[in-house]
């Protein structure tokens, strides 16, 4: 019999991806980006979903789900998926998470950490922006050096070495703090989360959401950090406490952030999150679209990944 897959993560650009499951006899319905209202009719009679990373998958969506039996997100986060309530359904959930064979190979989330670092000590974005603008002026777009910062990494797993690696390269000093790895590169210096935060002139988040890390970077935390603070974040929005984070903006505490991800970014209407009308109006914060592992690499192989654990499930399954 043959098993419907749902697809409505983007995909167009990795036709691989699609054919794989074709080629195995999967019935492919290919509807990328569709409107919630219409992924309820369209989801009804599907046996996998590979979801749209964007899009939250709730209890509306897996009620809706009559034979639903397994979601396959090409990610290693899964806070778009309700997951307490897929399990209770019934519905299996795989993601990448854990999958080093395959992550071990997609740079591209690390990258784009080092690039927003490098992009608000530089003050990028403002002097590209004022170029556009017919402006020239060399003088008001300064910034500083990364050679001899201190970079508190936290979070020394797949992605924060391979950042902390970058840094290195271009002398800096690097920090990082983890309880859950002992850390033997004897280019970086292991502290606790208080002692980094305290000592670090930048500081990259690499860590996973969860009930434990949610709102770790708070008013506390902020506190501790050096004046003129650097931050990045590629991991999750959830991470940092907001309101803590936009005070921190305004007084300067944190002198200039770099930001890929957002707590709310699912919830729609981006436009009037305050992270978001602030760095509309100040060139110190600089935010991207969750667009760290969106590369064409990276997806070729995340894509065509997950299509194989689908087939390899189903396969199991019968």
């Amino acid at each position: 019999m043959s098993r419907k897959v749902l697809i409505v993560c983007p995909m167009g650009h990795i036709p691989s991806a699609i054919r794989l499951l074709q080629e195995d006899g999967f019935i492919v319905s290919y509807r990328p980006e569709l409107p919630c209202s219409e992924l309820l009719q369209e989801i009804a009679d599907a046996d996998a979903l590979i979801p749209n990373l964007t899009q939250r998958i709730d209890a509306s969506v897996l009620d809706a789900a009559k034979q639903l039996k397994l979601i396959a997100t090409p990610s290693t986060g899964t806070d778009h998926i309700d997951l307490p309530y897929a399990s209770g359904k019934g519905v299996d959930v795989l993601s990448l998470k854990g999958d080093l064979e395959l992550l071990e190979t997609i740079p591209s989330t690390a990258e784009q950490a080092f690039l927003l670092m490098m992009a608000v000590f530089r003050n990028f974005y403002a002097a590209v922006d004022s170029v556009r603008k017919g402006q020239w002026l060399r003088d008001n777009y300064r910034g500083y050096e990364l050679m001899g910062k201190k970079v508190g990494v936290v979070g020394y797993g797949r992605l924060g070495k391979m950042f902390a690696k970058y840094c290195d390269a271009f002398g800096m000093q690097v920090l990082a703090c983890d309880p859950h790895v002992v850390i033997s590169d004897a280019w970086v210096e292991q502290l606790s989360l208080d002692e980094l935060l305290s000592h670090s002139d930048a500081i990259s988040l690499h860590v996973h959401l969860n009930d434990d890390t949610r709102g770790m970077i708070g008013h506390r935390e902020f506190s501790l950090m050096r004046e003129g603070v650097v931050l990045i974040n590629t991991s999750r929005g959830g991470l940092i406490d907001e309101s803590s984070f936009l005070h921190a903006l305004k007084s300067r505490k944190v002198k200039a952030a770099g930001i890929d991800v957002l707590g709310d970014e699912l919830d729609g209407n981006v436009s009037n999150l305050p992270l978001v009308q602030y760095a509309n109006e100040n060139d110190h914060l600089m935010i991207t679209p969750h667009v760290g592992g969106c590369t064409y690499e990276a997806q070729e192989k995340s894509y065509c990944w997950t299509a194989n654990k689908i087939i390899k499930y189903f396969q199991t399954a019968s």
